[in-house]
């Protein structure tokens, strides 16, 4: 649809062309109100990298590289302990993960402390709670 829309240019009578581009956009007006086709700007890319972030998806380079996003930033909305002695976390924008290595947290996580989530080798990732050393973790949402 974009082709046909960019060929309408190349048309030397401005009659036609006009025609050609009022029949390319409706074109493609039609097919983003059915979903065919979704547009989306550099914003909306980075929000949604961002937001699934830790999620193991298929890469079809729509969102580009995981590697595009090294870190994130986030804020804890609450922490508590599973059976199993490790952590667990819920940050403010809803996303929840679970500590998969055996380390010490030396402070208990509270609400609101400040949260980095690192890449780390072969797919794994590394959180940071409140300045502390960071522990492996894994997302379950």
């Amino acid at each position: 649809m974009l082709v046909a829309l960019t060929q309408c240019r190349t048309l030397p009578e401005t009659a036609a062309r006009l025609a050609c581009f009022d029949r390319s956009v409706a074109a493609l007006e039609q097919a983003e109100a059915n979903r065919t086709i979704v547009i989306i700007d550099q914003q909306q890319v980075r929000e949604t990298r961002r937001a699934v972030f830790g999620i193991a998806l298929p890469e079809t380079g729509l969102l580009g590289k995981a590697e595009d996003l090294p870190q994130i930033e986030a804020v804890l909305a609450g922490a508590s302990v599973d059976d199993s002695g490790h952590w667990r976390f819920q940050l403010a924008d809803g996303a929840r993960w679970v500590q998969t290595d055996d380390n010490v947290i030396a402070r208990r996580p509270r609400a609101k402390d400040a949260v980095v989530i690192k890449r780390a080798a072969l797919g794994s990732f590394r959180m940071s709670v409140g300045g502390q050393p960071a522990v492996k973790v894994r997302r379950l949402n």
